[in-house]
């Protein structure tokens, strides 16, 4: 029970990383906001907290929304009175997500055929070309909800754990963040930003007992993920060191032990569970 009478937010915790994290911080005896843009799938993550669920308060609101953000925390404070632990986890996965499935099949052909055209020993001569077409909303939109979204809920967060002198922020990056993903600017743009920002922030309160860091998944199987074809996937673990893909529940257990006593004397860093893939 290490995050016993503790008060969490996790944002996009409808699903994938999200709840598995909401699973691990209710079973450790945390009271968990579980935030999502989706109403059903906070449900459906209440339902999966178990007798952890009775503790829990659905939040429904998209996070890139600054108002809405500002409603959320009142609603928590309102519930609970404080917050303890937030975990900024809210996140798109790409193209498809915003354009549709058409992106992502195009995007499962360009690794597909760069794939081969390695395998038959080369030339390499498929490109990827996403940045030179990349539509200027689906870059914006793509910042607004990883690092606005973060940036936004961050804000609020600290309003209350400044004043009481203590609390955890845990953000959610990525290996697109430390290393570059290829086909994925906007991707590994926001999710670099959020590693900056979580590095400023910790400098910023550290004197006010607040820790902030940042966790930089590699391959996880997720919703997010599903998408990818199986080439693509198999190329992602033939690159990592373990051979294998991750689970939700390799974040969840990082993020606990960022979120809990545990991680007290830890700020400003990046944890990446991710089978060897970056080894920075």
């Amino acid at each position: 029970m290490r995050l016993e009478g503790k008060v969490a937010l996790v944002t996009g915790g409808g699903s994938g990383i999200g709840r598995a994290i909401c699973v691990a911080f209710a079973r450790e005896g945390a009271s968990v906001a579980v935030n999502d843009i989706r109403a059903e799938a906070i449900e459906e993550t209440i339902r999966s907290l178990g007798e952890g669920g009775a503790r829990a308060l659905p939040v429904a609101a998209d996070v890139a929304d600054s108002s809405a953000v500002r409603k959320m925390f009142a609603s928590i404070l309102a519930r609970y009175g404080t917050i303890d632990i937030l975990v900024n986890n809210a996140g798109i996965g790409g193209i498809g997500e915003i354009s549709g499935q058409g992106e992502i099949d195009r995007m499962n052909r360009i690794a597909e055929a760069q794939f081969q055209e390695m395998a038959a020993g080369g030339p390499i001569k498929t490109r990827w070309e996403v940045t030179q077409t990349l539509d200027d909303g689906v870059f914006e939109r793509m910042l607004r909800v990883h690092l606005f979204g973060t940036f936004y809920c961050t804000r609020e967060a600290l309003k209350e754990m400044e004043k009481k002198g203590s609390g955890r922020i845990v953000n959610i990056s990525s290996v697109a963040g430390t290393s570059g993903l290829e086909g994925a600017p906007h991707y590994s743009a926001a999710k670099a930003g959020i590693l900056g920002f979580t590095r400023s922030v910790a400098r910023e309160v550290g004197l006010a007992g607040v820790t902030v860091n940042a966790i930089a998944p590699g391959f996880i199987e997720t919703p997010m993920t599903d998408p990818l074809s199986p080439v693509v996937k198999q190329m992602w673990t033939m690159n990592t060191p373990l051979k294998k893909s991750g689970k939700p529940e390799d974040i969840a257990a990082a993020a606990l032990y960022l979120a809990s006593e545990d991680g007290r004397f830890v700020t400003g860093q990046v944890l990446s569970p991710n089978g060897g893939w970056w080894m920075p």
